[in-house]
Order: C-alpha cells, then structure tokens, then sequence
C-alpha cells in the first residue's frame, strides 16, 4: 500500500532531486512512498488539513517560519488533521536541533546530507511509525 509523505523544504531544486533519488531508491527496497511537496509552512498546513497523509519529513529552515513550530502543531493538536510521525530535515544536524525536534513529537532528524542507505531506513522508520500507531 502506497504511503504518502508530506516533504515540507523551500528549496524547489533540493526537493526535486531528493524525491527523485529518495522515489528510485525505495523503489529498489520494494517500498510504495509518494511524495506530497509544500515550499512554505503554509503551504504544509493546507495540504495537513486536506489530509491522507502517512508520515511528513520538515525542514527546520522555512522562510515564513521554524519547521519545528508545524512539528509541534502535528503532534499536538494544532488543528491540522490527526497526528502522523514526523521528521525534520536539516543541514547541519545538531544534538540541540534534534533534541529540540524530539521534544516537538518528532521521531528524529535526518541530515540533508545523509547517504541515501541512511535515508532510506530513517524513512523506512517513519513510514514504520505511522504502521504501528495507525
């Protein structure tokens, strides 16, 4: 069954490449993902609220705002739909970054410039979560 997850970065070319890389190699491990992409924090609270998503990968580093402020509105009751497990993204990936991401309700955090091995299983986690919790 297909999962999909809400990839929340502003960066237009990163999210491209990322979701295409990310597809192909979760293909290769027999994983149906697909990915729903929002530029803004804005835009991730729409497409929260339309629902039907599995899990949600989150850059801490939006323009219009910290991605761990949508972290802890998920997780929380912020008015966004249910709860699903969520994850952020960050370039330089901090102890305090991911300490600050788990006491949100994330599941953890993963460099935006991790292997792709290490992606996938971080994905394969989240998408993991969402199972054992639906």
């Amino acid at each position: 069954m297909e999962k999909r997850i809400l990839l929340v970065e502003d960066d237009a070319s990163f999210r491209e490449v990322f979701t295409r890389a990310l597809g192909m190699a979760l293909a290769s491990e027999h994983l149906d993902v697909s990915f729903v992409e929002a530029g803004t924090l804005a835009a991730a609270r729409v497409r929260l609220k339309e629902g039907g998503l599995d899990a949600a990968l989150i850059d801490v580093t939006i323009p219009d705002g910290d991605g761990l402020e949508l972290v802890g509105e998920i997780n929380n009751g912020g008015g966004l739909g249910s709860p699903i497990p969520t994850m952020v993204l960050t370039v330089s990936l901090e102890t305090s970054v991911a300490g600050r991401a788990i006491e949100q309700g994330a599941r953890g955090a993963l460099s935006k410039v991790a292997s792709m091995p290490e992606t996938v299983d971080a994905i394969k986690r989240l998408t993991d979560a969402y199972r054992s919790s639906a």
